[in-house]
């Protein structure tokens, strides 16, 4: 049954994907459907450079390399695409080099962690440059939705159960598997003791199977399901899923969402913050003002790649993800609504939504 749904859910979801290009070329103006033939001449035995923000191996240098094997073909004069890492300070150290030290031409790309289209919201040290004018080209895919899920004999396996018991869940001690946490512990009353000292998320899952923590508040859910026995044995039972609406995981249909669980506008436009870029993930931009023939060129190069068949396969084998391509005008949606949010919810949002 779970084979049947996973390969239902990758159907869907190309099809998604599909009609979304689709209109989103559409909505492109006239110079992207045509680009003037000075966009070729400039591309035409030019390098493409993707600057990724973090080391390679990781899933980022692994979807902008699948990026650069497949866009070259989609830009006007067929450039070379290079991939360069740049790691640092969770991915700021690239952005701030492609959006102020990089020739701003259109031959530079960059790939960031996902909270960059917040970051300014963040109040974190060393941002050089502002996420509302970066040229947005798009993001590959989204984040499977982060659970909360503990061990089937934990001394508490359900919401109400966790709200009056203490449970433990481990963290690397950065980002979402301790933020996640202290935002339900605070937002929706839950006891959860988190449990720090573990180097990435592989070493979090062997501490949970081992038993030495309850649960982990950042599972991917169908990545679980693929890729381990778990759910066979039941070891782990799915508690809150860190999301803002349900989606079509049929072991999810009964577990609550963490923004019906907040109460107040407030808290729910929190929750909205944290979680919002999760839709975003994978996003790739160029820097501000680039010539609007070559963004449109670039975008889209972008949009017609996640498309192509041969770089969906291309991702999904690198990855263990499928291409849910976002087109810029959601991202700058997004961004235009979370960024005139009240300065208190910012700032309590910013707790959950650091790096």
């Amino acid at each position: 049954m779970a084979g049947w749904f996973n390969k239902a859910r990758k159907v869907r979801r190309t099809l998604l994907t599909i009609a979304t290009i689709a209109g989103a070329v559409a909505a492109q103006p006239a110079a992207a459907q045509s680009p003037s033939p000075s966009v070729g001449d400039f591309y035409k035995n030019k390098d493409v450079e993707i600057v990724v923000g973090y080391g390679a191996g990781g899933g980022y240098d692994l979807t902008a390399r699948a990026l650069a094997r497949h866009i070259g073909k989609y830009i006007p004069g067929n450039p070379k695409v290079i991939v360069r890492n740049m790691p640092g300070a969770g991915s700021i150290v690239a952005a701030n080099h492609v959006n102020n030290v990089a020739p701003k031409d259109g031959s530079t790309i960059g790939v960031y962690a996902d909270f960059l289209p917040i970051v300014k919201l963040l109040a974190l040290e060393g941002v050089q440059f502002d996420p509302i004018e970066i040229n947005w080209l798009g993001a590959v895919t989204q984040r499977e939705t982060p659970t909360l899920g503990v061990r089937s004999d934990a001394p508490a396996t359900t919401l109400d159960g966790i709200k009056k018991t203490e449970i433990t869940v481990g963290s690397d001690g950065t980002g979402a598997t301790s933020a996640y946490a202290f935002m339900l512990n605070d937002l929706v009353g839950t006891k959860l003791k988190v449990l720090t000292g573990y180097t990435g998320t592989s070493q979090i899952d062997l501490a949970l199977e081992r038993g030495e923590v309850h649960g982990r508040a950042t599972i991917d859910w169908a990545r679980t399901r693929e890729k381990t026995d778990w759910l066979k044995r039941k070891l782990i039972t799915p508690i809150v899923s860190f999301a803002l609406e349900k989606g079509d995981d049929p072991d999810l249909k009964d577990v609550p969402v963490v923004y019906d669980l907040v109460s107040g506008e407030a808290d729910k436009q929190v929750v909205e913050l944290v979680l919002g870029t999760n839709r975003f993930f994978r996003a790739f931009s160029t820097a501000p003002k680039i010539p609007a023939d070559r963004l449109a060129a670039l975008r889209e190069a972008f949009a017609k790649t996640m498309a192509d068949k041969d770089f969906q396969d291309d991702f999904t084998k690198a990855t263990v993800s499928v291409v849910q391509f976002s087109e810029p005008k959601k991202m700058q949606d997004f961004m235009a609504r979370v960024y005139k949010f009240p300065p208190d919810v910012i700032k309590k949002a910013a707790k959950y939504a650091s790096p």
